[in-house]
């Protein structure tokens, strides 16, 4: 047999076990439910090699669980098995879909159990299904990053989402889940304020420069409409709906072949129009907490509403629209596009 294969065995036999413990009961059995539940960060997406620290919490009742942590495809230790509140490891240089189970375990206590999945992707652009390169490419003198860059109606676009972090007494903008890496795909998430330094935009091309790189600006209502407008072959007010759009603009991308958006017959991601939506999620809480990613692309315009709310337009998995919502202006964080007027 293999090491692989007996790997795999071992596994399999350890979780049997554990699940075994977890839920056999006699009528001697005297033991009592834990109250809670087992939490664990771990990431939904991260670049292949990445380290990876996590803490596991959440059960109440008893005050003294033990932790096991088990998984038979990441390489937390010889045995599959980590006995501690706490862990620590590097991701598999593989791209894959990998997966790890946490059981809170006590002799007086049934145990509870948690699993989480991560997809893990190559950091390579390239090596992403579904993304169309540009007419052009941009390199942001800042950092040196590229971007694809397109032509649409009176505008050039950013086919990719914006990625500048900022300087190191500056940050601006946060990683999903702060995950190393995974940039290169999805972009940062920005508050409107990190977006756009605080400044509303109005007219075509009159957005704020914000955290966009010189000679570029965060778009206004009215690039929106204009890039509709180019794309859908008729003119479309900002606060519409936008339908059928959100089936144009949006990619049906692959991380280590694996699709991200769920399937929905209502909207086939065709990006014909190469703009390259990506189901990236948003931040909420100063970027404190994170959501919808591989169900929502969010993007800012940068024309407020009022003092504390400007708009962002919305790609919904289960919707043929690019919709268009409103939020708070410092703690919600939506990915950003750049655009410039096509001289």
């Amino acid at each position: 047999m293999n090491s692989n294969c007996f790997k795999t065995v071992l596994w399999t036999v350890l979780l049997s076990v554990l699940m075994l413990v977890s839920c056999k009961k006699d009528d001697d059995d005297t033991r009592e439910s834990m109250s809670g539940s087992v939490n664990f960060d771990f990431p939904a997406y991260a670049v292949a090699g990445q380290y990876v620290e996590s803490y596991a919490s959440g059960v109440t009742t008893p005050a003294d669980p033990e932790y096991v942590w088990v998984s038979h495809d990441l390489n937390i230790s010889e045995t599959d098995t980590v006995r501690s509140r706490s862990i620590a490891f590097y991701l598999p240089e593989e791209p894959g879909e990998y997966t790890m189970t946490v059981f809170a375990m006590h002799p007086d206590y049934y145990s509870l159990t948690k699993s989480a999945t991560v997809v893990v992707i190559s950091s390579d652009i390239n090596d992403v299904g579904g993304m169309y390169p540009g007419e052009e490419e941009f390199v942001d003198q800042r950092d040196g990053e590229s971007y694809y860059v397109r032509s649409y109606g009176s505008l050039k676009w950013f086919t990719q989402n914006l990625r500048y972090a900022g300087t190191q007494s500056d940050t601006l903008g946060c990683l999903y889940e702060n995950s190393e890496g995974i940039d290169m795909v999805f972009g940062r998430l920005y508050s409107w304020n990190d977006a756009t330094g605080g400044v509303s935009g109005s007219g075509l091309g009159g957005g704020p420069q914000g955290a966009c790189p010189e000679g570029w600006s965060v778009p206004t209502n009215e690039d929106w409409e204009d890039l509709a407008a180019a794309v859908g072959g008729q003119e479309y007010e900002f606060m519409d709906k936008w339908s059928g759009l959100g089936v144009v603009m949006s990619s049906a991308i692959t991380l280590a072949g694996l699709q991200m958006w769920p399937y929905s017959p209502d909207n086939s991601h065709t990006n014909t129009s190469r703009w390259n939506g990506f189901p990236s999620g948003n931040s909420r809480d100063s970027y404190g907490d994170f959501e919808n990613i591989s169900t929502y692309g969010m993007w800012w315009s940068s024309s407020e509403m009022d003092d504390e709310t400007a708009p962002y337009r919305y790609i919904y998995y289960d919707s043929d629209t690019f919709d268009v919502y409103y939020t708070d202006k410092n703690t919600y964080g939506v990915s950003v596009r750049c655009v410039q007027v096509i001289e």
